[in-house]
């Protein structure tokens, strides 16, 4: 009935239209950060979940069971490791610069970074 060019226009329309619309509302409106933040949370995980899921499907059919927990549970280990090792040599303060980041005005081009 239509051409096929027409139906992929059309449903390439219809999912950016999201995009579009989510930020109209993100720009008129005001919403708690709370709430940005657990909509961006839900958002990675979702994203993160899908990724895992095809990928450990992928693993699952090349390798097998054995291989892939031993590798999926070996990756969670490491991550953990480093996670902690890492918030023990400071790094949970990583974002706390307070009043030791300098302004543009104390330090010209120290924005350029930034920018």
């Amino acid at each position: 009935m239509f051409p096929l060019w027409l139906k992929a226009g059309f449903w390439g329309l219809l999912g950016g239209s999201a995009l579009l619309l989510g930020s109209a509302v993100g720009y008129y409106t005001k919403i708690p950060q709370r709430a940005i933040a657990a909509v961006m949370a839900f958002g990675a995980g979702v994203l993160i979940s899908a990724l895992a899921f095809e990928l450990m499907d992928e693993a699952y059919k090349r390798g097998g069971f054995d291989s892939t927990a031993i590798g999926f549970v070996s990756g969670a280990v490491v991550f953990t490791a480093a996670n902690w090792f890492l918030s023990h040599q400071g790094a949970k303060h990583r974002k706390r610069s307070g009043q030791q980041q300098p302004s543009e005005e104390e330090n010209s081009g120290s924005g350029l970074a930034i920018a």
